[in-house]
């Protein structure tokens, strides 16, 4: 290209990561490279958008500072209460836009929610390197923002005007550019619905400068450029978008064909009457594999899952800022901070892992643990295990449950876990070196329990019988977990609970006695099960020979910087490995990876898959038999442990489809 070469701008190739739902967000799909390349040539000091709706451009200018480390201060100002273009809108707009926004941009961005004219006043005059104008639409209101604001620009400002192609209804942008553009050196996007670059500064870069005074035909190559770009932004929306609707289409064709009858009619007319014997032999032989297990068992898989047996997932609520964390891993730091900066380490690795549905939530959002809680009910989840945090009276990441708590909402069933292992900088490989250290004596025990005590009277807490579940993840970190768990039974009764049901977590080769020698009622299958990896099956790419063609580059690095195993033969292996002598409720994951905390010594569980997922979980409910009608758990690890690649919340590469397995799962189709 005559006028710069793309390569020195490697921005204008990134990926956004808001996503455009509505179709006014959809038409500025088609202008992100370009406004990224920009964020790059002008490199602002501060950035303003004056109209931001759902955030699709004003994230990826975010993004594009982000991944630049341009220093750039942005702030978005929007009444978000809609207009008569856009249409009118609830709450419900900026709290899905905070959700992405606040955790990975909020250290150095601002969601400003005010009229454009009030919002004038507090920025100076001549502060504003690039202004963004996308608001009401009409004639009058574009040049009043423009006028308005221009007084703002720096000597180095430029503004953007979107929609300038647009001349339909009352749309006045058009005209307001045809106005003003003579005025100032310019540039015109003109593909879809046009993006003006104005260029209202004498100071701009040169690169800007060749821009706005090139030719028609010299800047035919860069339009054209920018705009396939554009366009293959919009084609991965919409490929994106078929992919979903195909996905529901092929639940609902599911759904048709439950049952025998229907099933063997629909492979009939697809694969005629081979596909039918085919299909028949295979649906005996499934019967057989029932039965075999079944002599093993008293009651059956269906016999189980009649007695109600109440999936638990657990539930990790770092998805917000707080100070230590902000001192510790740096401002605005949240579990989205590494599952955002995750990259693959070997040719079929996946990684990232990036959100879906729920998107980059905040959980002080309360509309986001809602949509949580609803997603995990629409698919069977039972009920929440949040972590708890508690150091001597000290608590870390408390806020969502807190608000969870004081709100009753969602009203959706809960229990706690108490996460007692010291905070280290583990993340960075450095696991001696301890941010906040766990400490234990009687008096903290009793404080404790009282604090639990206002938990546990919540209705929406679970319970065995009347018994408030508690579960422990390192039991044998207490130094006398014997004394711990009796002065907590004791202070219970104290406080009006006839009993507790306390649960150790089977996390570490050191937690698997008895749980009964420890004071607990029953322990909790934790999974995956790394400690026992070793002694059942063997990283993959492992060995003299594999080492070798790691030195002669014929083998990634990975394999043997990291612990890679196989997700279907850990599954084959933990589904089929004996029961403990003593009361122990299952536990399953869809997937681990938790390269995103670690440069190196991660575990890998590689080649996970919906399929593989539903297999496992549908074996441990056939095997499961509950100890009695309230004793009838199932934990899944885990809902939302992004950063660990362990979440039932729906991905953009899997969508619900975790979910789905699940619900078939428990529902036995």
């Amino acid at each position: 290209m005559a006028l710069f070469n793309p390569l020195d701008y490697p921005i204008c190739f990134s990926y956004p990561l808001r996503a455009a739902f509505t179709a006014s967000a959809r038409f500025w799909m088609e202008h992100i490279p370009l406004g990224m390349f920009l964020v790059d040539v002008l490199r602002p000091r501060v950035l303003v958008e004056l109209g931001t709706f759902s955030g699709v451009s004003f994230c990826a200018f975010c993004q594009a500072v982000k991944e630049l480390d341009t220093g750039t201060r942005c702030y978005a100002v929007d009444t978000w209460q809609g207009d008569p273009h856009n249409g009118y809108y609830g709450p419900e707009v900026l709290s899905d836009l905070k959700s992405h926004h606040d955790p990975l941009y909020g250290g150095f961005s601002r969601l400003i929610q005010s009229t454009f004219d009030e919002a004038a006043s507090h920025f100076e005059d001549r502060s504003i390197d690039l202004l963004h104008i996308d608001g009401f639409h009409v004639y009058e209101a574009v040049r009043h923002d423009f006028e308005t604001w221009l007084p703002k620009m720096s000597e180095r400002g430029v503004v953007l005007f979107h929609d300038i192609n647009v001349a339909e209804l009352d749309f006045g942008v058009w005209k307001l550019w045809k106005e003003i553009k003579p005025r100032y050196p310019h540039f015109e996007a003109t593909w879809g619905q046009g993006l003006g670059v104005l260029a209202v500064g004498k100071q701009q870069p040169d690169l800007l400068r060749s821009l706005c005074n090139s030719t028609e035909g010299e800047l035919r190559e860069v339009r054209d450029f920018f705009c396939q770009l554009g366009l293959r932004l919009e084609l991965a929306r919409e490929r994106d978008e078929l992919t979903a609707k195909l996905q529901e289409q092929s639940n609902v064709i599911g759904n048709l064909r439950h049952s025998l009858p229907m099933r063997f009619l629909y492979i009939w007319s697809r694969e005629g009457l081979r596909g039918v014997a085919h299909h028949a032999i295979g649906k005996l032989s499934a019967i057989t594999r029932q039965l075999s297990v079944g002599r093993h068992h008293r009651r059956t898989e269906r016999d189980n899952r009649q007695m109600n047996v109440r999936p638990i997932a657990f539930y990790l609520p770092q998805f917000h800022p707080i100070p230590e964390n902000d001192s510790w891993w740096g401002e605005g730091f949240t579990e989205w901070t590494n599952v955002s900066r995750a990259t693959p380490l070997f040719a079929t690795h996946y990684q990232p892992h990036v959100p879906a549905d729920l998107g980059f939530y905040d959980l002080r959002v309360a509309e986001a643990r809602q949509a949580q809680a609803d997603l995990a009910r629409e698919h069977g989840i039972y009920g929440f295990c949040y972590y708890s945090y508690w150091f001597n009276g000290k608590r870390l990441l408390s806020r969502p449950f807190d608000e969870v708590l004081a709100s009753g909402k969602p009203d959706f069933p809960f229990c706690l876990c108490w996460a007692n292992e010291n905070w280290t900088r583990v993340w960075d490989g450095l696991e001696k070196d301890v941010l906040i250290e766990q400490s234990y004596s009687d008096e903290d025990d009793r404080q404790h329990i009282r604090w639990l005590a206002n938990a546990f009277r919540d209705k929406r807490y679970i319970k065995v019988g009347d018994k408030p579940l508690f579960l422990v993840y390192r039991a044998r970190s207490i130094p006398d977990p014997v004394k711990t768990t009796s002065i907590w039974r004791d202070e219970a009764r104290k406080l009006g609970f006839k009993e507790l049901y306390l649960c150790r977590v089977e996390s570490f080769a050191e937690e698997r006695e008895h749980p009964a020698c420890l004071g607990f009622d029953a322990s909790v299958e934790f999974q995956p099960d790394w400690s026992s990896f070793p002694a059942l099956t063997m990283p993959l790419r492992r060995g003299r020979v594999w080492q070798r063609l790691t030195r002669w580059g014929l083998s990634s690095k990975a394999y043997q910087q990291n612990d890679v195993y196989s997700y279907k033969r850990v599954a084959n292996l933990m589904r089929r490995r004996d029961v403990p002598p003593y009361k122990r409720f299952p536990g399953v994951t869809p997937g681990w990876d938790n390269t995103p905390r670690r440069k190196r010594g991660a575990i890998i569980l590689h080649g996970s898959t919906p399929k593989l997922y539903r297999r496992w979980l549908e074996a441990t409910l056939a095997r499961f038999e509950p100890y009695g009608p309230g004793e009838n758990l199932v934990f899944i690890n885990a809902w939302n442990e992004w950063g660990e690649g362990s979440h039932l919340e729906p991905d953009k590469r899997w969508g619900r489809a975790y979910l789905e397995a699940t619900r078939r799962a428990l529902r036995g189709k």
